[in-house]
């Protein structure tokens, strides 16, 4: 199914948008819940759009947009409000600490579509796959 492009989104927008992605992801991979929500409110192919919008090799990051504010609605009908939507709360990536040897990681979106960073390994739920790491002591490879 194609979609228009639409206006690309600004900077601003896209990182609200992987943050928004990043909290689809985490909830999509807390056993079920999600797909059942979905499911009674009919609307569970917007979360098989989803996941093939953030696996594709050419991401469409305004048609992201679209779908997770088409999945905010069908919540919002179920009572069900701002599940991608970020809070702008700050914290310390939790765990990172600087080791003697100074050799310190992140597991990061292996997508590069979301803004998901934690301590320990973990897995993107919305492409079955490991988290990746990446040295936080500026030896390694930039992010986009």
């Amino acid at each position: 199914m194609a979609h228009p492009a639409g206006p690309a989104l600004t900077q601003e927008a896209l990182v609200e948008l992987a943050e928004r992605v990043e909290r689809l992801c985490r909830e999509h991979g807390r056993g079920g819940q999600l797909v059942t929500l979905l499911e009674e409110a009919g609307v569970e192919d917007l979360l098989d759009e989803a996941v093939a919008l953030a696996t594709a090799a050419d991401y469409a990051p305004t048609r992201m947009r679209q779908v997770l504010d088409a999945i905010e609605r069908a919540l919002a009908a179920q009572g069900v409000h701002g599940l991608t939507r970020p809070d702008r709360a700050f914290s310390a990536l939790p765990g990172v600490q600087s080791s003697a040897g100074g050799a310190t990681s992140a597991h990061v979106c292996p997508l590069s579509r979301c803004t998901r960073g934690e301590a320990e390994q973990g897995r993107c739920a919305l492409a079955d796959r490991p988290l990746e790491s990446i040295p936080l002591d500026g030896s390694g490879r930039g992010r986009p």
